[in-house]
């Protein structure tokens, strides 16, 4: 099993102050027991509904939970309507009884009260940078930091599976908007690449090379890139890939390695 260091050096600015209960020191040496997550790299898989793959999973996950936080800023201001209705349809067809409220019909002030209180969180895919951009505009990522470390169930997709990892540092999508800072959530002690393409595919390579070249200049931040098929379990530093046929490629500076589905590490 591969061990890591839990204090990393983040990117970027400053990050804003961290909400209470949060320190400097417990950022870079976070107590991540509490964690309970899902890091999907895909929403749709072909010839599947959406979530349909991950359903068991998240079933799992969210446990008697039934109210749904759902934080969809990744997705264009015009569509956030619309992409909200589509999530509670899709958490309808997963389980009986889930309903999805969406942090975007708040007000911005509102937005920390409406995250303490949420049961369980869904972080939906889109634009990595305009999904963090906000969620700093509105002071809430230590506040959301905070709340998946003491246990409140959090599942991403896409880039709401790029929050979860140190920092947005390996996304595909492009910077259309500026940040603060990439550091993010830090759920597990490493970071995501999400729609790594499969061996067979054209793009693999290049793929590949880009993750070398990231994890050789930062030798103390794991890149974990994930197919579509694929997600991550994260439970406390334990991570396991789920979903049938996926593969994960982990890449720790020069080193290099696979997880199959129900392969584990420790970061």
């Amino acid at each position: 099993m591969l061990k890591m260091l839990a204090g990393v050096p983040f990117l970027g600015l400053a990050a804003k102050t961290p909400a209470a209960g949060m320190t400097e020191s417990n950022l870079q040496n976070p107590d991540r027991s509490g964690v309970n997550a899902l890091l999907v790299s895909a929403t749709t898989r072909e010839g599947h509904a959406s979530l349909e793959h991950a359903a068991p999973v998240l079933r799992e996950l969210y446990g008697p939970r039934r109210r749904i936080l759902l934080i969809n800023f990744a997705s264009l201001p015009d569509v956030r309507d619309s992409y909200a209705e589509r999530m509670q349809r899709d958490f309808q067809r997963i389980a009986e009884g889930y309903t999805v409220d969406s942090l975007h019909r708040y007000r911005p002030e509102e937005a920390p009260g409406v995250i303490r209180k949420a049961e369980a969180f869904y972080v939906s895919g889109g634009n990595t940078f305009l999904l963090l951009r906000e969620l700093y505009d509105r002071g809430v990522v230590d506040l959301l930091r905070e709340r998946v470390y003491n246990g409140v169930p959090y599942a991403g997709a896409s880039a709401g599976s790029n929050l979860g990892g140190l920092c947005i540092g390996t996304t595909n999508d492009f910077p259309i908007t500026d940040i603060p800072t990439r550091r993010s959530l830090g759920l597990f002690n490493g970071v995501y690449n999400p729609h790594h393409p499969e061996p067979e595919e054209a793009e693999f390579g290049m793929r590949q090379w880009k993750i070398r070249e990231f994890a050789r200049y930062n030798p103390d931040q794991t890149v974990i890139g994930v197919t579509n098929a694929g997600m991550l379990r994260l439970q406390g530093n334990r991570v396991t890939l789920k979903g049938d046929g996926a593969l994960a490629f982990v890449q720790a500076g020069d080193t290099a390695s696979r997880l199959a589905p129900g392969e584990s590490i420790e970061l």
